[in-house]
């Protein structure tokens, strides 16, 4: 309260100083044009990193395609990250897009069909392996391409890196395309994954003169050669072995042939076939992809995901012993990053973490939305993975699950230039599956952060629905609200007290306090000539001044916002006090 009456009455002085309010030079000028060009764009072809008014452009200009990589977060035996598929869709589809033309990319899918939580076996055996039952994966995906479009996309390519993506990816196109009646169009573009296998197959075969029978189908010479080549750092080469070098390593095949110059043919190879698959899906000289169940190849390396969990999975018959401590135990000690990111560990590097007593886990929640001409739609993506690394490493024995970039952002047949929504339920049953997935592994406190305001009624139904269905089972959930909510309070006492800034001079999106975080997390995200007083234009989606914004400040905010969220999070999980009587009681 004393803090509160110091902080009002630096403002009431300030204002009697300057003879007018803070707020007044913040108002918006009834003279903002409508609306103002985007700007010269970066060198990018991803969403994430271009702001909606330069999407808005190029898709004006006719760069009305989109590619949406879905990857998946799964084991890839002892010597490869989880997040392995991802780094991998990054880089191809960075080079498809550029190549096909005229075409940008969504942020790349993470959450993927890898099995069943409840049976845990197969990619779900393994720690780290996060699973989304068909069903939802479809959901996100539809969602994803009903915003592209109201963007202003008319061609949405699905591309997976995964066997277990094919289904859902062709489902969802089915849908889309029966929904927009030829107004826009959706492909599944089956050729990056399964015919590029079986093409990298031959040339092993041929070139290398490797039989068949010994490729293998998982984590092999395909799959370690692909990241040697895009992110060798993510490479464990002590630990690659034939067949991973014990049973059930998740290793199918023997990595130890792999190398860089192998993985640059092997992404090449699924480059050349998307494009070339595009090209002629978007000509008409080529017809849409069969069923999976119809063409050879099957499940290929990442195997087939099933549902689970209430989508038409396994019926739940109570708790299972975690992954953590039912995996196979390796060949040799393992020597992990300096990271707390699921997606850049080895699955066995996740279960030791998990055996040694790191039992926690963050989900972080961020955004694809638009932020002022002045900042790049994936802002909230970067800021919340930014401050889930801190938090962890402050909490201890806490690990981060990836960002998820798709969230509640209003209706999707209404998302403006580059937006993507994902409303609720669709959202929640997401966060639900991915709470589940890290349950089934060992994780016994499961916490969510959300970088915007639209993620945090999703977040706390979920966490309050399993902390509720699990207490049997001592297994917490939190939905962290302080990170947004009291982060978001003491950050503007703070502005207040430090700079004299009000509520009007910061404003309530895209002002002083997500410019500064961005500087301070993403500097490239932020073009700096575009830093005015309400955005500019009126059409701008601004509201105060980011010109103020700094670096430093942004460094504080965020600092505010973990700190928000580790307190509540320990009071959540504190035991209650005795009072004087010897009762239970919280502070007076």
């Amino acid at each position: 309260m004393r803090s509160s009456i110091l902080l009002s009455g630096l403002g009431l002085a300030l204002v009697l100083a300057t003879g007018q309010p803070l707020w007044g030079a913040a108002q918006r000028p009834q003279t903002l044009p409508p609306t103002g060009p985007g700007g010269t764009p970066p060198d990018s072809v991803f969403l994430e990193d271009l702001t909606w008014a330069e999407v808005r452009d190029l898709v004006q200009a006719g760069t009305r395609t989109v590619i949406v990589g879905t990857a998946g977060t799964e084991q890839k035996g002892p010597h490869m990250v989880d997040g392995e598929h991802k780094f991998v869709m990054e880089y191809a589809a960075d080079k498809i897009a550029r190549a096909v033309g005229r075409t940008l990319v969504a942020p790349v899918i993470t959450y993927v069909p890898e099995g069943s939580w409840e049976t845990a076996g197969g990619h779900m055996g393994k720690p780290g392996t996060i699973t989304l039952p068909e069903d939802r994966f479809v959901d996100l995906l539809v969602n994803t391409g009903r915003s592209l479009k109201a963007g202003g996309f008319t061609t949405v390519l699905f591309l997976g890196e995964s066997g277990g993506n094919r289904t859902g990816m062709r489902a969802a196109a089915a849908q889309l395309n029966d929904l927009w009646k030829d107004t826009a169009r959706a492909y599944w573009i089956d050729d990056y994954y399964t015919k590029s296998h079986a093409d990298q197959r031959t040339y092993i075969t041929e070139r290398l003169k490797i039989p068949a029978a010994e490729i293998g189908n998982h984590a092999n010479i395909q799959d370690t050669s692909e990241m040697l080549f895009v992110n060798p750092k993510h490479v464990r080469p002590a630990k690659i072995a034939p067949g991973g070098g014990y049973a059930d390593s998740g290793v199918s095949g023997d990595p130890t042939k792999a190398t860089p110059e192998l993985g640059e043919v092997f992404v090449r190879i699924k480059i050349d076939n998307a494009v070339a698959q595009i090209k002629g899906l978007m000509a008409g000289t080529l017809q849409p992809a069969e069923p999976p169940a119809a063409r050879a190849g099957g499940a290929g390396r990442g195997g087939r995901g099933q549902g689970a969990g209430g989508a038409g999975g396994v019926a739940d018959a109570g708790p299972r012993p975690p992954t953590a401590k039912t995996a196979p135990a390796g060949i040799s000690p393992n020597t992990p990053p300096d990271t707390v990111f699921i997606e850049e560990l080895t699955w066995e590097e996740t279960r030791d973490a998990i055996s040694g007593g790191t039992t926690t886990v963050i989900i972080p929640t961020g955004g694809t939305e638009k932020n002022g001409y002045h900042m790049i739609l994936g802002k909230h993506n970067y800021i919340v993975t930014h401050a889930a690394n801190l938090m962890a490493r402050r909490l201890t024995r806490t690990l981060v699950a990836p960002t998820i970039q798709y969230v509640p952002e209003g209706n999707p047949d209404r998302a403006g230039p580059g937006t993507i929504s994902l409303p609720s339920p669709a959202y929640d049953r997401l966060l639900d599956a991915a709470a589940r997935s890290l349950k089934a592994h060992g994780f016994t406190h499961i916490l969510f952060i959300g970088d915007s305001g639209g993620n945090q009624a999703g977040m706390t139904a979920v966490a309050t629905a399993l902390t509720e269905e699990w207490k049997a089972e001592g297994i917490t959930v939190v939905s962290l609200t302080d990170y947004y909510e009291r982060g978001r309070e003491h950050y503007r006492a703070w502005m207040l007290a430090q700079f004299g800034y009000d509520d009007g001079v910061i404003g309530s999106h895209a002002g002083i306090s997500d410019t500064s975080q961005m500087l301070h997390v993403r500097e490239a995200g932020i073009r700096r000539d575009r830093m005015i007083p309400w955005g500019g234009p009126a059409d701008s989606g601004v509201s105060g001044d980011p010109s103020k914004a700094t670096a430093e400040i942004g460094r504080m905010g965020i600092e505010f916002k973990v700190n928000a969220a580790i307190a509540q999070y320990r009071g959540a999980t504190a035991p209650p006090r005795a009072g004087r009587d010897g009762r239970g009681g919280g502070r007076q």
